[in-house]
């Protein structure tokens, strides 16, 4: 943006003021265009780091969600096996339980010589 000089200020002083004013003018452009221009980046920097961090988060429960529905699945096969255990060591001791029963009546009876029920 150059100053015009009028003819009758025509001289080495004006003309150097004008330089200098030209100069500072120029200056300041740069400086402020430098400025927006780094403004525009910072901008998108941060909007790109709070994508990132959306996405880290939204990932991260993402994740969350998948070990939690693992750990329901394998809690969930772990109780049913542990009731089958224990359902099959409880129907084992009455088994086991009857059949002692029925052994010591043997062995009564036996002694005692009466006839056992089975018999």
């Amino acid at each position: 943006m150059a100053t015009k000089t009028d003819s009758k200020t025509a001289g080495f002083v004006p003309h150097t003021v004008a330089l200098v004013l030209d100069v500072a003018d120029r200056g300041q452009s740069t400086t402020i265009a430098v400025l927006q221009e780094a403004r525009a980046e910072l901008r998108a920097a941060v909007d790109n780091t709070i994508e990132l961090v959306e996405k880290l988060t939204a990932s991260g429960l993402r994740f969350a969600r998948k070990v939690t529905a693992k750990i329901d699945e394998a809690s969930h096969e772990t109780l049913g096996n542990v009731e089958r255990v224990l359902g099959g060591a409880v129907k084992s001791a009455r088994e086991t339980s009857r059949a002692a029963t029925d052994l010591a009546h043997s062995a009564v009876s036996g002694i005692a010589g009466q006839p056992t029920a089975s018999a």
